[in-house]
């Protein structure tokens, strides 16, 4: 390895040369027997013992060799027109993961939908999905899902259900009690619509906006503070040369991640716009974004706003403007000259930068706000007339609980929200819920607070479902279902409608507002409002012209109000609370496949650690797997200890979305709530809680962590370069190997002749951000089974892609890289001639091909794979329930057990777009073929192509002077092109 690559390490036990990290490695194939079961090493000398393992591995094989359960197939009785057997249909749709509002494009096969992918036509999203996105596929096919609607959680007819609603409203409105209906603070126009007619219908009635993160509604009222209206804004970081976040995961949680992701990659396209913008970022937990950043500042939660606060100052002094409101802030723990080093970057940019804020804080967004307005952003990097209005008028959720306590509400509807677990002051609802006359839920399962609602009303999906969004201020996007309600559910909208003594379908009230408010917008001329919503269906999304609304101005007069709380208290532990990339909120908490994709900095699945800094574990005397109870505010949680690099000493970190009791089979039980510890002040939750206290047990869990035992044994398998030295020589970081990649020249193989394709890839690792999309994309199209928790812990997934985290320098606050792995493809196989027999084999198009069944088994390959990308099936993994088995993609084979998988990159749409070019009468076209990986990726980090074409993408990204391939000096002759990562450290403002 070269002397001039950084040391990387995959935890901390390797960094330290832990020798148990070492005898892992050694030991990474060794076979477990069941608990309790001793046996003694065979004696080599022992003819017995020869004969009883060459016994065992037989039977083995015959076991491995048996068929796989014989499935019936019914055929259709009448044809519907449409659908032609084996050939897809592709709907356009929107996202329901979050409130994103992504473009999608659903897949489905013979009226089933199987896959999601990104909409290249949608403005916003640009073809990019994140993990739950990609996963909701899966959601459809929950069987924990509502399958009929209830009343005191027993079966009703839904005529029975409307009559009581419709009696209790009636009667809540003649007393005058209040009825309250409890939404998510961003829904669709649609949605929204039909909300005002209910609240039309029932004087008394009004909306309550329930956010579990806290973080749009905290960006909202900050905004009404500096600028009177209450938005989100829209933010444009592709138009940003530095960007400062102050704890807002913009590429991994935060408000859009995947608009955000495809920005960002675009302002530091280094290679391409040979400039490259510059981000900061100032945190208390290592986050994705923070992996991502160039300079990354850790700091404890209490000194994020101080710390905002006086960013602003230095602002506002180079700005000339007096701003005394921000006097009263205190003092920041952070150093003076990396507080300077940030105003100095921003000034140097003004108009060009953009300051972020993450978090549920007021005071730490209007601090954002003001920063922006201060260095002239707005308008360009952040947009606050082309963002999201939200509701004005809505009651906070603490009000509600006020009002609760009174006794003054006689209906309460909860309209896909959950705040009885995703709340802290959820024991204090279910008690008082007792006390309300009426209470309706309209959640897709009997979940937490559809649990204690005397009505459940279920909706269905999104990928069920008619709706629409507006994403961006101007940007329409409608949202059709791919296939019928598969249970006796009701979409909400119907049900406020019908409630409101105005029923509908939701299908007619939308195509009603678009023809009444879209069309007339859109400046389609000559065309009739039939064909614009044909074509809009079709398309997805619609791109109005801009309203031409005065932009709101800044202003200073709420400043000194909304500041004067601001604290920056003296306390041992600081708990923070925050989302996962998979799991978010813990909405989709019951999807296998979220569960089990690996958290992109801990590398956790099934389950979620406190995580602590290094230096504090050290101190304490606790390691990975020590038990400890957390307690803040009366209420207290156990979880295994997780040692991070990257947390800040003061900080002890919990993921939420965990700790479900009525989400389904797959999420019950795993781990614990953390939002009970959740402080509460001025009616508001707050996830960053100072002054918690933090014992060991003495209890020990194992953690269920993946990439620790797939070490590459400190080969240089990431390279990476500054980007003054990269502009200075393309090679930068890369110089030993040429710019392509060539591998050694000697070979015992003659080699491999391509006359046709010949398939490759290529990974920008400057562009990937290890969001993980592309795992959950993976195993939705290739049937990847999930494996549970126990398999995880003995090395088994079976995900044919990972993205593997590498640190580098000090532990306090490591520079990450993320490499998405999978099968290299590799011209001289190591697996292939190892094969007894002949179950992996090179194609003739340079692919390295599993033949599953010829597969026994002997799980050579795996033992002679250098990059460690071969998965053995060891089970039958269960498909015992019929209605999830509606996900698998019939393309791919459902793989037996006693087989090795592996990447094919996904082989089946290559011949899917052979075929269709063979139809049409033209060749294959480069960006014909997409794999599953690629289409998802919202960074567009992942290329795929044929590299016998001189023209396509990857064939040029592979003669780039900064490819490099994995192990070149072991002449395997990888098929995956790497590009070297860029950083943007260097001194001075802006790029």
């Amino acid at each position: 390895m070269s002397d001039t690559l950084p040391k990387y390490w995959q935890s901390l036990a390797e960094r330290a040369g832990d020798l148990g990290v070492l005898e892992q490695a050694r030991n990474e194939f060794a076979e477990e027997l069941p608990v309790g079961v001793a046996a003694a090493p065979p004696d080599p000398s022992s003819r017995r013992d020869f004969f009883k393992v060459m016994g065992l591995s037989a039977a083995a094989a015959m076991v491995a060799c048996q068929r796989a359960p014989v499935q019936k197939v019914i055929p259709y009785v009448a044809r519907p027109d449409e659908v032609t057997p084996g050939l897809s249909l592709w709907y356009a749709s929107t996202c329901g993961g979050c409130s994103a509002r992504c473009g999608l494009l659903l897949k489905t096969r013979d009226g089933r939908p199987i896959k999601v992918e990104g909409n290249d036509e949608h403005p916003v999203s640009r073809g990019g999905v994140c993990a739950v996105g990609q996963a909701s596929v899966l959601s459809l096919y929950d069987a924990s899902r509502a399958r009929f609607p209830a009343l005191a959680c027993e079966r009703t007819t839904w005529a029975k259900l409307d009559a009581g609603v419709t009696e209790g409203l009636r009667k809540a409105a003649e007393a005058g009690q209040g009825i309250r209906v409890v939404l998510p603070p961003v829904t669709g126009p649609s949605v929204e619509a039909a909300v005002k007619r209910f609240l039309a219908a029932y004087p008394t009635a009004r909306t309550v906006r329930h956010e579990p993160l806290g973080e749009l509604t905290a960006i909202g009222d900050a905004y009404r503070v500096t600028h009177g209206a209450r938005v989100v804004p829209d933010y444009r970081f592709d138009r940003a040369k530095v960007i400062v976040s102050f704890g807002a995961d913009f590429l991994g949680t935060w408000v859009s991640p995947v608009a955000f992701t495809r920005q960002y990659t675009e302002a530091r396209d280094a290679a391409g716009k040979r400039a490259m913008a510059r981000h900061y970022q100032v945190e208390p937990v290592l986050t994705l974004t923070g992996a991502a950043a160039d300079h990354r500042f850790p700091v404890a939660p209490s000194d994020v706003t101080p710390a905002l606060g006086d960013l602003v100052k230095r602002l506002a002094r180079r700005a000339g403007r007096a701003m005394p409101a921000l006097d009263s802030l205190p003092a920041p723990a952070l150093e003076e000259a990396a507080l300077e080093q940030l105003a100095e970057a921003l000034w140097a940019q003004r108009g060009a930068s953009l300051v972020v804020c993450g978090g549920d804080d007021v005071a730490a967004q209007v601090l954002a706000s003001t920063a922006n307005a201060l260095l002239g952003n707005e308008g360009t990097t952040v947009c606050p007339a082309e963002g999201v209005t939200l509701d004005g008028d809505a009651l906070a959720y603490g009000e509600l609980l006020a009002e609760l306590r009174k006794g003054g509400v006689g209906a309460v509807l909860f309209v896909g929200v959950n705040p009885a677990y995703a709340d802290p002051r959820g024991a204090e609802l279910t008690a008082l819920l007792k006390g309300v006359p009426l209470t309706v839920a309209t959640n897709d399962r009997l979940d937490e607070t559809a649990f204690l609602a005397r009505f459940h009303a279920p909706e269905p999906t999104a990928l069920e479902s008619w709706g629409d969004a507006e994403p961006r201020r101007g940007v329409r996007s409608l949202r059709q279902p791919a296939v019928a309600p598969l249970h006796d559910t009701r979409d909400g909208v119907e049900s406020l409608l019908l409630w409101a003594g105005a029923p509908r379908s939701h299908h007619d009230l939308l195509r009603e507002r678009w023809e009444a408010e879209v069309f007339p917008r859109a400046g389609a001329a000559g065309q009739d409002f039939g064909a614009f919503w044909d074509d809009a269906l079709r398309r997805g999304v619609v791109t109005l012209p801009p309203a031409q609304a005065e932009a709101p101005a800044f202003r200073e007069e709420g400043l000194a109000k909304a500041l004067a709380g601001v604290a920056r208290p003296s306390v041992e532990w600081e708990l923070v609370l925050y989302p996962t990339v998979a799991l978010r909120d813990g909405a989709p908490a019951n999807n296998a496949w979220l569960q089990e994709v690996p958290d992109p900095i801990t590398k956790v699945t099934w389950g979620h650690p406190a995580c602590i800094a290094p230096a504090r574990a050290k101190a304490l005397g606790l390691s990975d797997g020590d038990v400890v109870r957390v307690r803040a505010g009366g209420q207290e949680l156990s979880l295994p200890v997780l040692v991070q690099a990257g947390t800040h000493p003061a900080v002890i970190a919990v993921a939420v979305g965990q700790g479900r009791t009525r989400a389904g089979r797959i999420a019950d039980g795993i781990g614990g709530n953390g939002y009970p510890l959740a402080a509460v002040v001025d009616g508001r939750a707050r996830r960053a809680v100072p002054g918690v206290t933090v014992e060991a047990t003495g209890a020990r869990e194992k953690l269920a962590l993946t990439q620790t035992h797939n070490s590459l044994e400190g080969r240089p398998h990431v390279r990476e370069a500054e980007l003054a030295a990269f502009l200075a020589n393309p090679r930068a970081g890369n110089e030993e190997h040429g710019g392509h990649g060539g591998g050694h020249p000697l070979s015992i193989w003659s080699g491999h002749e391509y006359k046709g394709h010949r398939w490759a890839l290529a990974v920008d690792l400057s562009a990937c951000t290890g969001c993980s999309a592309c795992v959950v994309s993976c195993q939705a199209e290739n049937n990847i089974p999930s494996v549970g928790r126990d398999e995880v812990l003995r090395s088994r997934e079976m995900h044919w892609m990972r993205v593997d985290r590498y640190y580098a320098g000090d532990e306090a606050n490591p520079e990450v890289v993320h490499q998405p792995m999978m099968c290299q493809h590799c011209e001289n196989a190591p697996c292939e001639t190892v094969c007894p027999v002949l179950a992996t084999v090179h194609s003739s198009e340079g692919l390295n091909q599993q033949v599953y069944n010829r597969c026994v088994g002997t799980r050579y390959c795996a033992n002679n794979c250098p990059t460690k990308v071969r998965r053995f099936n060891w089970f039958d993994y269960k498909h015992d329930e019929p209605l999830e088995r509606m996900v698998l993609n019939p393309d791919v084979v459902v793989r037996s057990r006693g087989v090795m998988e592996k990447c094919s990159m996904c082989v089946q749409r290559v011949q899917e777009a052979k075929a269709s070019a063979n139809r049409e009468g033209r060749p294959l076209r480069d960006g014909d073929v997409q794999t599953a990986c690629q289409q998802s990726c919202p960074a567009k980090a992942i290329h795929f192509g044929d590299l016998n074409d001189s023209g396509s993408a990857v064939a040029k990204l592979a003669k780039d002077g900064r490819a490099f391939r994995l192990l070149e000096e072991l002449n395997i002759g990888s098929s995956i092109t790497y590009l070297t990562k860029i950083r943007n450290t260097g001194s001075g403002g802006g790029t």
